[in-house]
């Protein structure tokens, strides 16, 4: 058995280490990146601004973004200009940073249904996928099952 070269060894070493980053832009112009969140609970939520159970839903998140639970985070099922988004976001009220989209190896699909939260544990692993409105029993029962009561 012949013994590889040391370049092939470093090559293989070195693209290994090369892989994209999970991204996103936040409405500001602000760059974040999944690890940015390692060692928290993060809530990712899909919304657009035509679907109704989405509105519904935004205040429950509103107040677990308040909360000292996990980050919260909203993105926008629809593209949308950075300056639009801002907008919709101040329009309809929305505390959470809202991204415009995810980009990168995140843990789960863009959603097929909307409204569709994604539950990420501290190592950024995907928990839990919940699809359709959020009810306030879901969110108690995430932090009874996941980060616990911070009170």
């Amino acid at each position: 058995m012949s013994k590889l070269p040391l370049w092939v060894l470093t090559m293989v070493l070195v693209l290994a280490g090369c892989r994209e980053a999970a991204t996103l832009t936040l409405a500001d112009g602000e760059q974040r990146r999944l690890a940015d969140y390692r060692g928290d609970w993060l809530v990712v939520n899909y919304f657009a601004e035509w679907c109704a159970p989405c509105l519904r839903e935004l205040p429950l998140l509103n107040a677990l973004n308040d909360a000292a639970g996990p980050a919260v985070l909203a993105v926008s099922f629809d593209a949308m200009p950075a300056q639009a988004l801002q907008q919709l976001q101040q329009r309809l009220a929305i505390r959470v940073p809202v991204a415009a989209g995810l980009e990168g190896p995140w843990p789960f699909e863009l959603p097929r249904v909307l409204p569709t939260t994604f539950v990420l544990d501290p190592d950024g692993k995907l928990a839990e996928r919940h699809q359709g409105e959020l009810k306030a029993e879901d969110i108690a029962r995430w932090q009874h099952h996941y980060w616990g009561s911070k009170d």
